[in-house]
């Protein structure tokens, strides 16, 4: 048997690993929430332009927050209950998917400016191809209206790539790059001396790289990493608790984990009986 110390420290240990398995589902949530963020502001908002690969990697970090949060949760319970094969199932899990975080994180910042230009390049192409079908295809039209209308942007690089279209037909532009819309306030605008006093002369390829790129280093210090550091910090943690709980799940010491202690032995439940009767 340990001593009283002993088992202090293993109830110690106990509740701050289950302490730390809650913060790490916390975390898991703010991974998914990142991810969720990118996926409603940029992928499924421009989903005709974006590649799959981003599809792929935005919905990775979303199931990145579910695995860590659902981890998590098990292994706090599992702490509590006490269940020593599924703390340590739970610990290994949350190792290997903590690694696998870290090494894709690193992965990508040293290779962030191949991603970037592989996904500017993509988007050249599908907006191109989106913006000759100007005005013969319904959703293409609809798409160009709104993306210029809400980021103030008109065309692929510039204002000039309509006039090359079948709708610019040479001078145009739709009526959706306009500062203030009325019918037709698109039209002849090659014409004009100064355009950018009555259109938006900023092509939407760029506008919408450097919003990515702002946003992309926003959600990378304010979420990313920090919630990676913290994710480390409570690994080593959750690791070195284990250690002290690896002696408090022997048999001898399993009682120190369990609420069963609170309750009469089954011995001392049969003389309460015998002694009623």
């Amino acid at each position: 048997m340990t001593s009283r110390k002993d088992q202090l420290i293993m109830a110690v240990a106990k509740y701050i690993a289950f302490a730390t398995f809650i913060i790490m589902a916390g975390t898991g949530i703010a991974v998914g929430y990142t991810g969720a963020s990118l996926l409603s502001s940029y992928v499924a908002y421009l989903s005709p332009w974006v590649p799959a690969w981003l599809w792929l990697a935005v919905g990775s970090v979303m199931v990145l927050g579910v695995m860590i949060t659902a981890i998590s949760t098990v292994g706090a319970i599992s702490t509590l209950a006490p269940n020593p094969k599924a703390f340590k199932m739970c610990l290994s899990l949350l190792l290997m998917v903590i690694v696998t975080e870290m090494g894709t994180t690193m992965l990508v910042y040293q290779k962030k400016a191949l991603f970037l230009n592989s996904l500017t390049l993509h988007m050249k192409q599908e907006m191109e191809v989106s913006e000759a079908a100007y005005g013969v295809n319904i959703s293409d039209t609809q798409m160009w209206d709104e993306i210029q209308l809400e980021m103030n942007c008109c065309g692929t690089e510039d204002y000039e790539d309509w006039f090359d279209t079948t709708f610019g037909n040479g001078t145009d532009v739709p009526d959706s790059c306009c500062l203030l819309i009325s019918e037709g306030c698109g039209k002849g605008i090659k014409n004009d001396v100064t355009p950018e006093d009555d259109i938006e002369t900023q092509g939407c390829l760029p506008t919408i790289i450097d919003d990515l790129k702002r946003d992309g280093e926003t959600l990378s210090r304010g979420v990313w990493l920090p919630v990676c550091a913290m994710h480390v910090a409570l690994l080593v943690l959750l690791l070195a608790t284990s250690v002290f709980l690896h002696e408090g799940y022997t048999d001898s010491n399993f009682r120190v984990y369990s609420s069963s202690d609170v309750l009469p032995s089954p011995t001392r439940k049969y003389k309460t009986l015998v002694n009623d009767c």
